[in-house]
């Protein structure tokens, strides 16, 4: 698998999917609705962004995605807030910044 397909999976940017048979006559298909918010190459220009280090631009990906994107119209139609989820997903993929103190005298 490459890197691309791996951010992909990582962040939810996949493309529109379909399940054959969901609903209709059983050879039709059913389209699930696309959740990109970045094309190929915005995805690719921030691997090599990040070095190639996948998991550190997954994590930008996912942070960037937790903007408010909550909704209120008028008449009362409200769409809830995404922020929690995406600043979650971002927890699960972000390293462990933790490590072994280092001595004072440099040894």
């Amino acid at each position: 698998m490459d890197d691309l397909t791996r951010l992909k999976l990582m962040t939810d940017e996949r493309d529109s999917t379909t399940i054959p048979g969901a609903e209709g006559c059983g050879d039709c298909a059913v389209a699930l609705p696309s959740s990109r918010m970045f094309t190929d190459e915005q995805l690719q220009e921030l691997i090599e962004l990040h070095g190639g280090d996948v998991e550190d631009t997954a994590y930008d990906v996912l942070i960037r995605k937790a903007e408010n994107s909550g909704i209120r119209l008028s008449g009362g139609t409200e769409l809830p807030d995404q922020r929690a989820y995406w600043l979650s997903r971002a927890r699960s993929v972000r390293k462990n910044g933790t490590r072994p103190a280092a001595r004072a005298d440099g040894t």
